[in-house]
C-alpha cells in the first residue's frame, strides 16, 4: 500500500514538501506552513526560471531573519505518485512587495525569487573574445567561474553547424549567449535556436528541434463528463481529468500586418561594408524556404494568395569582411532573415490554457490541443467533422506559470505554434 501522501486523490493534487529560507548568516526556517501559495514562473525566451511566495504569518519573519535581499529559498513541490520532473530548486530572495496587515497579529507579503545565475549575470561584465562552435561558447559562459554564470546546473546543448568568432564588449554573460543565439544553425543550417532555464536545467537549442519530439500531453477541451456507477456518483479517472481544460483564452487569434511588420513573411537586407566601399540586397520569401524545416503541423498558416513583398521590412546591415583573421565573414548576415522569419512564425498563433497542474509540465514540451467547432451539429457529422483544425493541433508550451497552494495544483500555460491542421489551400 502506497503511504498516504504519496495517494494521488485528483488531477490537480500537489505536496509542499519544503519551504526553507537560509540568511546570509546562516540560519534556516522551513516555512512551509506560513506559505499559502507558490509560483513557479518558466519562459522558452527567458534565460531564468522566476517565481514568488505569498507568504501569511504572525511570528514578524521579516525582523527575525531579517529580510534583506541576500536570502536563498530552497523549495520541493511534488505530484503524488509522480517518479521524475518534480520541482525541486534553490533561489535567490530579491524582493518583498506587497506587505499588508491582516487582523491584529498577522501579515501577509509576498517574496519574489529567481535562478542564483540570474543574480551573477548582474553582477559580471565580460571583456573577452571568443571562438568556436556556439553551443561550445554557450557552455562555456553558463559554467566559466571567471566570466560565466558559474552554475553547477545541466547545461543541454545541440550541436551547431559552423564556428563564430566575436568580442564581449563588457557584456553580461546572458547577453553574450543571446548573441551567439541569434548566430546558431543546427545541422539541417535552420537558425532559429532559444537559450532557456527549467527545472531540469539549462537548453541551448533550435525550435526545429523541439518540433520533432514527441507529444508529452494531450489537452482537450470538451464537456467531459465521468461515468456514473450503479450505486450513485461517477467513476475517477485522474489521467482523463488531466486531460481536460479548464479555462482557453486566445488573445489574437492572428494579426496579418503584425506578420508583415516584423518579416515574417519577407524582408529586404542591404548590407554595407565599409572597408571595401561595396554593398550587397538581399530578398527573403518565406514560401521558398518553408519546407525545409521542420513544423508542428503538415500546413503552413499563409496561403498561395498571401500579398506580402520584401519592401515590407528594410534591414541596414553593418558588415566587415576579415575583421578577424581566418573569419572572413563574422557576421549574421547569411542567416539574420530567415531568424527573424522563423521565430516569428514559431509565435504566429498563440493560445492560453488553464488545466489542472502537474509538476512535470514544462517550457519546451511538444503537447496536443483538440477543440471542437463553434458550430451546430447533427447526427450525420463523425468527430473529424466537430474538430476546430485552425486552433487544434500540435503546439510547444512557451511559458508556464505552476500556481501551487496547499489544497491544489493549477497550470497556467502558453501554447504557440508554427503551422496550420487545417490546408487553407484546399477546394472547398
Amino acid at each position: 500500500m502506497q503511504p498516504a501522501d504519496q495517494v494521488l486523490r485528483f488531477a490537480g493534487d500537489v505536496s509542499i514538501d519544503k519551504c526553507v529560507i537560509t540568511t546570509s548568516g546562516g540560519v534556516s526556517q522551513d516555512i512551509a506552513a506560513q506559505v499559502i501559495a507558490i509560483s513557479i514562473y518558466e519562459d522558452l525566451f527567458s534565460p531564468f526560471m522566476t517565481g514568488s511566495l505569498v507568504v501569511k504569518e504572525s511570528f514578524d519573519l521579516v525582523n527575525i531573519f531579517p529580510f534583506v535581499g541576500e536570502e536563498m529559498v530552497e523549495i520541493e513541490i511534488s505530484t503524488p505518485t509522480l517518479e521524475k520532473g518534480n520541482i525541486k530548486g534553490k533561489y535567490y530572495i530579491y524582493k518583498l512587495s506587497d506587505r499588508q496587515l491582516v487582523g491584529d497579529k498577522n501579515v501577509v507579503y509576498m517574496l519574489h525569487f529567481m535562478s542564483m545565475e540570474g543574480i551573477i549575470d548582474l553582477n559580471k561584465k565580460v571583456s573577452k573574445v571568443y571562438t568556436g562552435s556556439p553551443a561550445d561558447i554557450v557552455k562555456t559562459l553558463m559554467t566559466d567561474n571567471i566570466n560565466g554564470l558559474q552554475t553547477k546546473k545541466e547545461v543541454f546543448t545541440e550541436s551547431t553547424a559552423r564556428d563564430i568568432k566575436f568580442i564581449s564588449n563588457f557584456w553580461s554573460p546572458v547577453k553574450c549567449i543571446n548573441y551567439v543565439t541569434n548566430f546558431a544553425v543546427n545541422k539541417s543550417h535552420c537558425p532559429n535556436y532559444v537559450f532557456f532555464e527549467n527545472r531540469f536545467g539549462f537548453y541551448f537549442i533550435s525550435l526545429d528541434s523541439l518540433y520533432s519530439n514527441g507529444v508529452y500531453q494531450q489537452f482537450t477541451y470538451d464537456k467531459f463528463t465521468r461515468e456514473s456507477l450503479p450505486g450513485g456518483g461517477d467513476a475517477k479517472n485522474v489521467q482523463e481529468d488531466y486531460r481536460r481544460i479548464n479555462e482557453i483564452n486566445i488573445p489574437t487569434g492572428f494579426d496579418y500586418m503584425d506578420r508583415l511588420r516584423n518579416g515574417m513573411f519577407s524582408s529586404k537586407l542591404t548590407s554595407y561594408d565599409i572597408n571595401k566601399k561595396l554593398y550587397n540586397v538581399k530578398n527573403y520569401d518565406v514560401t521558398k524556404n518553408y519546407t525545409k524545416y521542420n513544423h508542428l503541423n503538415p500546413n503552413p498558416i499563409l496561403s498561395n494568395a498571401s500579398i506580402f513583398r520584401s519592401n515590407a521590412l528594410l534591414i541596414n546591415y553593418p558588415r566587415d569582411n576579415n575583421a578577424f583573421s581566418g573569419f572572413g565573414d563574422a557576421t549574421n548576415f547569411k542567416y539574420l532573415q530567415e531568424r527573424i522569419s522563423l521565430m516569428k512564425m514559431a509565435e504566429a498563433n498563440k493560445i492560453e490554457i488553464t488545466v489542472p497542474g502537474r509538476c512535470d509540465y514544462t517550457v519546451g514540451q511538444k503537447v496536443s490541443v483538440t477543440l471542437n467547432k463553434i458550430e451546430p451539429t447533427s447526427e450525420k457529422d463523425n468527430d473529424e467533422d466537430t474538430i476546430d483544425k485552425m486552433f487544434s493541433g500540435f503546439y510547444i508550451i512557451s511559458a508556464i506559470n505552476h500556481y501551487v497552494t496547499r489544497e491544489r495544483h493549477e497550470c497556467n500555460i502558453e501554447l504557440i505554434k508554427d503551422s496550420l491542421q487545417l490546408d487553407i489551400n484546399r477546394k472547398k
